[in-house]
């Protein structure tokens, strides 16, 4: 017997040591998991340098790109935001260093929504390539434009009020047609939901907040957080100190068709109770690459839930993918209109494919010649990223929404009709803060989804063209809220205060309990080895 116990004794801490190891597999097949992804990036043959660049300056703005963390599906929207600002800050402090310190170079804003650097350069005193010194470097580029689609004709003129030509009763409220096509107003009698608890951040021309019908955030002088919903950002990206009101008509219109209300007797906005951020991003008509990124920034620094873009570039610019799928990882729908130049055109952001995007249709649910819609592949993208996840195919817009004769706020305190893809937008960007105040756990990809799978397609419509002129078809919010209300399921709490359904809790990925199986039956083998060859049995 005791010549026994050493054998037994080993056998048992071997067993114990395979249990141990097991168990802490899922870390180890997970890899950067619990690692601070902020590392330079390991460098190129070369960096990229747009060939618009002027090289006869002498000073020159541009944008130097760098390389952009991976985050790891499943962390929380917060680990992700942290993600991007460690890994900006890691990597773009040697160039900014270098900049201090070399005459011909200025900083003028920097960015971790996506990892840029806008700088000032000097052609007379320093090449582009100067940049290609830094791993982290991947690119430079122009501080494009970009602006709101070119509106096609007016429908309607102004009016004092509404209630005129655009009236309709739906669930018992007097709403605009572009309410009560998009079924709004049942959302509000069903589900007792008007966007309570959500935030939604316009990006445009400005928002008038005298408006009867507009309430930002805050518009309280008084109020400590003054101004509370709102910033501006000149053409470099820096914030300007300034109060609220708009460069245009644009930004007002859209932002009531969101949130606005009902002073005039009729309703104008999607979702009225939504905590309405607004970015003036754009001046009159037109921004830069640098505003629309630091308005995209300020807004998820803001903890906006959903960001309505009714703007945009003509073609590709690949430019824009980062800052949209990295605010999209951060936990915001990004929502964007198509354009107004009719059939196989788009604009970017709104056809990059994490963006939510938008077409138009009338009053009788025909999309108009002006409104945007193409199939778009992958390889039109030049300089898009390695790792980009869209497919090789796909189409735009997503969704459509009622974008022809929209009535809805204007500076001043009045109404006007206005078509466009970028009216369509904000119906669908209010739409989807509904949603949110009926699920307010569900992710992007589960507003996205329950607004695309209730959608409804004319039964006339020319099946040929229908992806890319209406995509899904027309947004229906009340069909969207049946769909979302039960995805959410209230999580469970573990014993030590946790949720299985929190990043980080007590659940383990399918690959973890692959590794930690296999790794249990590696161990139970050996001990199985060690026993026979000792002669146990």
């Amino acid at each position: 017997m005791a010549a026994g116990r050493p054998r037994t004794d080993a056998v048992g801490t071997l067993v114990v040591a395979c249990l141990l190891l097991a168990s802490l597999g899922a870390p180890f097949a997970l890899g950067t998991a619990g690692t601070d992804d902020a590392g330079t990036a390991a460098a190129d043959d070369s960096i990229v340098i747009d060939d618009e660049l002027p090289t006869d300056g002498p000073t020159v703005e541009v944008v130097v790109r760098l390389s952009e963390p991976t985050v790891p599906d499943g962390v929380s929207d917060a680990e992700a935001e942290r993600r991007l600002e460690s890994h900006a800050e890691a990597t773009q402090d040697p160039l900014l260093e270098y900049a201090d310190d070399r005459r011909g170079l200025a900083v003028e804003e920097r960015f971790w929504l996506t990892n840029a650097v806008v700088l000032a350069v000097d052609t007379d005193r320093v090449e582009y390539e100067t940049f290609d010194r830094f791993d982290a470097v991947e690119a430079v580029h122009e501080n494009f434009a970009v602006s709101v689609p070119e509106p096609p004709a007016r429908a309607n003129a102004t009016a004092t009020s509404p209630t005129a030509a655009t009236a309709a009763t739906a669930g018992g409220s007097r709403t605009t047609d572009g309410l009560a096509q998009v079924n709004a107003p049942a959302v509000w009698d069903e589900y007792d939901a008007r966007g309570e608890g959500v935030r939604v951040a316009v990006l445009d021309t400005g928002v008038d907040p005298t408006h009867p019908d507009i309430d930002l955030a805050t518009e309280d002088p008084s109020d400590p957080t003054f101004p509370g919903g709102w910033a501006e950002f000149d053409a470099t990206g820096q914030r300007l100190e300034s109060t609220p009101h708009d460069t245009g008509v644009h930004g007002t219109h859209v932002s009531a068709t969101v949130a606005g209300g009902d002073a005039s007797g009729t309703a104008v906005g999607v979702a009225p109770d939504a905590e309405l951020l607004h970015g003036l991003v754009l001046n009159e008509t037109s921004g830069t690459f640098a505003q629309i990124v630091a308005g995209m920034e300020w807004a998820v620094e803001r903890d906006a839930d959903v960001l309505s873009m009714s703007l945009g570039a003509t073609g590709r610019y690949a430019q824009l993918i980062d800052p949209v799928r990295n605010a999209r990882e951060s936990g915001v729908v990004v929502v964007g209109a198509v354009g107004n130049e009719g059939p196989a055109t788009s604009g970017s952001p709104g056809n990059v494919y994490e963006t939510l995007t938008v077409g138009a249709v009338d009053s009788t649910g025909t999309v108009p010649p002006f409104s945007g819609g193409e199939r778009i592949t992958r390889e039109e993208w030049t300089g898009a990223p390695a790792d980009w996840t869209a497919p090789p195919s796909y189409t735009v817009p997503d969704v459509v929404a009622p974008g022809v004769a929209v009535t809805s706020a204007v500076p001043g305190g009045g109404y006007e009709s206005l078509p466009g893809t970028s009216m369509a937008t904000p119906h669908v960007s209010g739409t989807a803060a509904l949603l949110l105040s009926i699920a307010p756990d569900a992710t992007p990809a589960e507003i996205e989804a329950a607004l695309t799978g209730t959608a409804r397609v004319p039964a006339d419509a020319d099946d040929g063209t229908v992806a890319t002129r209406y995509g899904d078809g027309l947004v229906d919010a009340s069909a969207a809220a049946d769909a979302i209300a039960p995805v959410r399921e209230p999580s469970r709490p573990t014993t030590d205060g946790s949720s299985d359904a929190e990043p980080g809790g007590n659940s383990l990925s399918s690959a973890a309990v692959i590794v930690s199986v296999a790794l249990l039956a590696s161990c139970l083998g050996l001990v199985v080895l060690v026993r026979y060859r000792s002669g146990g049995s």
